[in-house]
């Protein structure tokens, strides 16, 4: 299933996505009788349902694709999609997960014996859905793109192993973590010992920093996550092209790895970071105006246009 989250009435509903319908979950869990419609009340409530709810909500929409109602569903390019997790419980994301973008920045080529999976996280203020505004402020000098692969945590776990680690995705999304390279409020400011890794955080944290979507395709769609084609167009202009086996780190890696620290829980989302190709490599930097377009294989594809705000 591909799961959405959409605008009905000014208000966030859940659906799913299919033949470039949307049919609202709630909706036909209700008239057919075959599941609690409170189970889709937001996309954190029905993924803590768990495997037994997402074959409900199947069981739902087959239903009412054969009764062909259409008070239930609606035409894709009618509806607004949000963010599929508009607010994930925790959203965390991976930094250095591909040896071509560490080399790209001047690292020098990783070996996955002598590493962890290193990890930050970013508030549910930095997410946006396809089609949302990316809003630089005035601060970030420099702001550029990062095309990933996104997981979505389905069942509770701490403490997984790497084969246990599977059985807790439920799906998967296209995330971007756009990143300002460059901040100004310390121009007029001496450098102390720690305000690099600090201003690197703050430059990740920043309000529509966060775009996702369009939708969260479910794992049993998604037979090879480590062997998926991945694009980004800036302008038109393919920038990012690479396959999501290049990590270093697989998602189940990343999975157990964190789950030593965080309890992970339904609606977390854990971004696998991005290959070589980011704008700061090639001295292009978002600037107002600009387009941003992301593709991976089998997960849709998400848009964003740019805009800079007002100093």
């Amino acid at each position: 299933m591909k799961l959405a989250t959409y605008m009905r009435d000014e208000s966030k509903r859940v659906g799913v996505v299919n033949q470039e319908q949307v049919y609202d979950l709630a909706d036909c869990l209700h008239a057919s009788g075959l599941g609690d419609p409170k189970l889709a009340t937001d996309m954190i409530t029905l993924l803590s349902g768990g495997q037994s709810t997402l074959i409900s909500a199947q069981a739902a929409i087959d239903w009412a694709q054969q009764q062909g109602d259409t008070a239930l569903v609606q035409p894709l390019a009618q509806v607004k999609l949000s963010a599929p997790l508009p607010c994930p419980g925790k959203l965390l994301c991976l930094a250095g997960n591909y040896a071509s973008h560490i080399m790209e920045g001047g690292g020098p080529s990783p070996e996955k014996a002598k590493m962890i999976p290193r990890f930050f996280m970013k508030p549910c203020t930095a997410v946006i859905g396809t089609g949302d505004t990316i809003r630089i402020p005035p601060s970030a000098a420099f702001a550029d793109w990062e095309l990933e692969l996104a997981v979505v945590i389905g069942k509770a776990g701490r403490d997984l192993s790497v084969e246990q680690a599977a059985d807790h995705i439920a799906g998967y999304t296209i995330f971007n973590d756009i990143s300002a390279r460059e901040l100004t409020f310390r121009q007029q400011l001496p450098l102390q010992e720690g305000d690099w890794f600090f201003d690197w955080l703050v430059g990740k944290w920043v309000d529509t920093f966060g775009p996702m979507g369009p939708w969260i395709t479910t794992a049993d769609e998604i037979a090879q996550p480590n062997n998926l084609h991945m694009q980004l167009w800036y302008n038109g202009e393919l920038q990012q092209d690479a396959n999501t086996g290049q990590m270093i780190f697989s998602p189940a890696e990343a999975i157990a790895f964190i789950s030593q620290f965080i309890t992970l829980n339904p609606g977390d989302i854990i971004s696998t970071g991005t290959p070589a190709g980011v704008g700061h490599s090639k001295k292009l930097r978002l600037k107002a105006g600009d387009q941003i377009r992301g593709m991976i294989e089998g997960l849709g594809v998400i848009e964003n246009p740019v805009a800079r705000l007002a100093g």
